[in-house]
C-alpha cells in the first residue's frame, strides 16, 4: 500500500526539514517542502497529495491563498504557526492551528486525524 503524501509548506528551512523528518519517520511521503504560495500551488496542481501542513506566514504572503486549491481537490490541511491567536488573520481562525514549535507527536496526530477524516 502506498504511503500518504503530505505537502509541507514552510518558509523557514530548519522547520521545514524538521516537519519532513518527523513525517517521514512516521511513514509518510513528503511533497515539498514549498517555501512560497507559488511553489505550493505548483505542487498542488501537479502532485498527488493526501493532506497538507501549512505555515500561515510565508515571506510576506499568507498561505490562505492555498485554501481554494486544496478545497477544490478535497485535500485536508492544518496550519502550523508561530502566530499568537490575536495575530492570526480572521479568515483563518476557524481552521485548526498547531502552535509552533510543533511537537512531533502533535504533528503526527494532526496528520493522522486528517487522513482519517477527523480534521
Amino acid at each position: 500500500m502506498a504511503s500518504a503524501r503530505i505537502l509541507v509548506v514552510e518558509d523557514e528551512w530548519l522547520i521545514a526539514e524538521d516537519h519532513k523528518d518527523v513525517l517521514e519517520k512516521a511513514g509518510y511521503e513528503v511533497v515539498g517542502p514549498a517555501a512560497s504560495v507559488r511553489s505550493a500551488i505548483g505542487l498542488i496542481e501537479n502532485e498527488v497529495i493526501s493532506a497538507a501542513v501549512l505555515d500561515i506566514g510565508l515571506n510576506g504572503e499568507t498561505s490562505a491563498a492555498l485554501i481554494p486549491f486544496l478545497a477544490e481537490r478535497d485535500i485536508p490541511f492544518v496550519f502550523a504557526s508561530g502566530y499568537v491567536p490575536p495575530d492570526v488573520p480572521m479568515e483563518l481562525r476557524a481552521y485548526q492551528i498547531l502552535p509552533k514549535p510543533v511537537l512531533a507527536l502533535t504533528l503526527i496526530e494532526a496528520v493522522s486525524g486528517m487522513l482519517n477524516g477527523n480534521s
